[in-house]
């Protein structure tokens, strides 16, 4: 997920949104609890890290081991530093954990394997590749080529698209963006981009752009918004504009409110992550560094593009992202 940096304290917004991902933050599962995993979330509140954190629970539970989850209730380095430093405390076994940061997070992370964590890094990236002891998440240069690809199938041949990102600094929306890129001028070079925007990570960014990049831009005709809050704001920012179903829209991740609005009408795909998928595999994966077994290095989930006529079908249900865990 993807973010701009928001320095200010939590308030009790932010509280509440912390408590939808730390809901399962006591011991988990029925072991001993002599294996510990912690989770850290880029952001808390937001449905993918909700879904991530269900997943890796689990796991946890699964395999008997304690389970803990926190992190930024924004997407904020100095709100995650105290996270992990607080998760360094406890000194657990295992850590999955989304840097909100490629540069700024590498020595706290550095911190917690020095405390003697395993550290898996989950969704983002880190500069050094050489931190954590398995890397986890999407392929998202392939999931930009894929929302290309379903672009060109809404527009045809010809159009004019604008990007909508939250910030040009988080390596999964860049990759994403960058793939859109590389997809768009190896087979439609017909379709061309107007503009690539940073929003902010908020619905209301995302709603406010849209409606200057059509006074900007009149002949566009498709909008790829590169994570769940410029996905959630682009269809009132349509709507706000008058060109709700007159401009095609394309949305990575598949929270409840994008799902909504792919129902409506409002978006007409999204290119969908499996999060519950990816918090289980470094659960396992830092169980087996923490047991001393052979660890994947690099592993990438799968991806799903999801519109309206495959939304009810079975084998989409598991890249729909929760509100909870109990969903």
């Amino acid at each position: 997920m993807v973010y701009p940096r928001n320095y200010r304290l939590l308030g009790a917004a932010a509280v509440l949104a912390l408590a939808a991902v730390t809901g399962c933050s006591s011991s988990s599962g029925g072991g001993t609890g002599s294996t510990s995993i912690a989770f850290i979330a880029g952001k808390t509140g937001d449905p993918f890290y909700i879904t991530m954190k269900c997943g890796a629970s689990a796991e946890a539970k699964k395999l008997g081991y304690a389970f803990s989850a926190t992190g930024s209730a924004d997407w904020s380095v100095p709100e995650q530093v105290n996270a992990v430093n607080s998760v360094a405390a406890n000194r657990p076994s295992g850590v999955l954990i989304s840097p909100v940061d490629p540069n700024s997070l590498a020595a706290p992370v550095k911190t917690l394997q020095s405390a003697g964590a395993k550290v898996a890094i989950v969704d983002t990236s880190l500069t050094d590749a050489s931190l954590g002891v398995t890397h986890i998440s999407s392929n998202n240069v392939q999931g930009g080529q894929q929302a290309a690809d379903t672009m060109a199938q809404l527009l045809g041949s010809t159009g004019e698209i604008v990007v909508l990102t939250p910030d040009l600094t988080t390596t999964t929306t860049n990759a994403r963006i960058q793939g859109f890129k590389q997809q768009l001028a190896a087979k439609y070079p017909g379709l061309t981009i107007d503009d690539v925007r940073q929003v902010g990570d908020t619905a209301q960014g995302a709603a406010s752009a849209v409606g200057d990049e059509l006074s900007a831009h009149p002949g566009v005709s498709g909008i790829f918004t590169a994570n769940s809050q410029t996905g959630e704001g682009v269809g009132t920012g349509l709507k706000n504009a008058g060109k709700q179903g007159k401009v095609k829209v394309v949305s990575f991740d598949a929270g409840p409110e994008q799902v909504q609005a792919l129902q409506s009408g409002s978006v007409d795909a999204l290119i969908s992550q499996d999060p519950y998928g990816i918090g289980q595999q470094a659960v396992d994966q830092l169980g087996n560094a923490i047991g001393r077994k052979p660890v994947t290095a690099t592993v990438q989930t799968d991806l799903a593009s999801i519109t309206r006529d495959n939304l009810k079908d079975p084998a989409t249900a598991r890249f729909l992202y929760k509100a909870d865990c109990t969903a």
